[in-house]
């Protein structure tokens, strides 16, 4: 998929966005919401519509980390899996 094709299809799911579960307050969940979008923008060229991903991310992820507390995890793209473990009490 080329740069722009996945710059409009990221925006187009950004415009019906759903959060399916959550542990997070529902007020924080309209904020971290509010600054992803903020940040799609800030980071997208109005000519071409392409997202600077790398900076994106970075600046998504200093914002909530600086916000919300540390240890937050930005991945924008398709294709990726990951998994996390953590022991109660550790």
């Amino acid at each position: 998929m080329s740069s722009e094709n996945f710059s409009q299809n990221l925006k187009k799911h950004m415009q019906t966005l759903l959060i399916r579960k959550s542990n997070i307050p529902y007020h924080n969940q309209n904020n971290i919401v509010d600054i992803i979008t903020g940040v799609l923008d800030k980071y997208t060229d109005a000519n071409t519509n392409a997202i600077q991903v790398e900076n994106a991310i970075k600046n998504i992820k200093e914002i909530l980390d600086r916000t919300f507390g540390t240890g937050w995890i930005c991945l924008i793209g398709e294709s990726f899996s990951f998994n996390i473990s953590a022991k109660v009490g550790a």
